[in-house]
């Protein structure tokens, strides 16, 4: 258990001074793939700027990374894996971050100014099925607002292969997709670009009907997946990395 785990004694001694942080606060990361870079403190959870906020995971994703390579962020919230994965690749690389949510959205793009990064570009869209318009709805936090049809929110929505037939972009060498429950929609529109290019797929699952459904469909494709979690199997877990066979 890491001493600024929220269940020990030592992690919430240390956690309290942290609540008096002006949400505004711009501080540096302390530790992790993004050491150093500069981040907002109320955008996330303080384990973002700790460097502790999905550690392993985010280790994993960026050690695939080198020079020059092209990463898709899909769901990028407000911009964990976009920052460490802009690093990663490196000017002559790119990183395309899709996220719908306006309040993510601003967080997002000030990150990416604080830090002076002109290799990502940002996507103002959902990623799912259809492409033209979805509604959305809150969840516990700003990170959970998902496809829901009744939803307060109506934003603009897309499919990878609608986007990627007008981006330009170069095709991704890895891929991140966590959209709060529209995994397999995600996968289905983006069917004929992901599998002519193949890319590792780092998928983020909420719930059984997802994990069953995105597991039939790489099933279909040909692809075999294996959990990120340790000690669960990919029929349990709820992050799995995806690879054409």
């Amino acid at each position: 258990m890491s001493v600024w785990d929220s269940r020990s004694i030592l992690g919430r001694s240390i956690r309290l001074p942290l609540r008096c942080l002006p949400p505004s606060t711009v501080v540096p990361i302390l530790t992790g793939s993004s050491r150093g870079m500069r981040w907002i403190v109320g955008s996330a959870p303080h384990g973002a700027w700790l460097g502790t906020l999905e550690r392993r995971k985010l280790g994993h994703f960026v050690g695939r990374l080198r020079d020059g390579m092209t990463v898709w962020d899909i769901g990028a919230h407000v911009g964990l894996y976009t920052l460490a994965s802009a690093r990663a690749v490196g000017p002559a690389g790119q990183v395309h971050a899709f996220e719908p949510v306006p309040e993510n959205l601003r967080f997002l793009k000030r990150h990416l100014g604080l830090n002076r990064l002109t290799n990502v570009k940002v996507w103002d869209a959902a990623v799912g099925d259809r492409s033209g318009s979805v509604r959305m709805a809150p969840g516990d936090s700003p990170s959970e607002y998902h496809v829901e049809p009744t939803g307060p929110a109506e934003v603009p929505a897309i499919t990878l292969d609608d986007w990627w037939a007008r981006s330009g972009s170069a095709p991704p060498h890895l891929v991140k997709i966590d959209v709060e429950g529209s995994e397999v929609a995600v996968l289905r529109g983006g069917s004929w670009t992901l599998g002519q290019h193949r890319p590792p797929i780092y998928l983020a699952l909420h719930g059984d009907h997802q994990r069953v459904e995105c597991g039939r469909l790489l099933a279909q494709w040909g692809w075999r997946v294996v959990s990120l979690v340790p000690g669960r199997a990919p029929e349990t877990s709820s992050e799995w990395l995806a690879e054409a066979a």
